[in-house]
């Protein structure tokens, strides 16, 4: 009897734990990007931007995801995420560090211009 309340013990701890390493959640980006890009255009409301790659012969337009955890930087003085969203415009270059999405995008870890 004590054999069997013991396997039942261990089982559900075993069920517990493998349900634990389960449901975390994973965001891991295994393919990394260095990107110069020239804006397209600023979506603001959808916290994204429309670039294509600069000097490159793929006129393809891409989107870069942008979100709080963004870092802007410019001549070496870093912006905030509302700062550097009012001084994006079109036809600015831009260099985009960060990580392709599982739907394709960049997601911009790093951005300086």
């Amino acid at each position: 009897m004590q054999i069997k309340k013991n396997l039942y013990v261990y089982a559900t701890l075993a069920i517990l734990f493998i349900s634990l390493i389960f449901s975390t959640t994973v965001s891991a980006q295994l393919v990394m990007v260095n990107l110069k890009v020239k804006i397209v255009k600023v979506q603001r409301e959808s916290s994204s931007l429309q670039v294509r790659v600069h000097e490159g012969q793929n006129k393809d337009v891409q989107y870069v995801e942008l979100d709080q955890n963004t870092k802007f930087s410019h001549a070496n003085k870093f912006f905030s995420y509302a700062q550097a969203l009012d001084s994006f415009r079109k036809d600015m270059i831009i260099r985009v560090k960060g990580g392709y999405t599982m739907g394709g995008h960049v997601k911009a870890k790093d951005i300086k211009w």
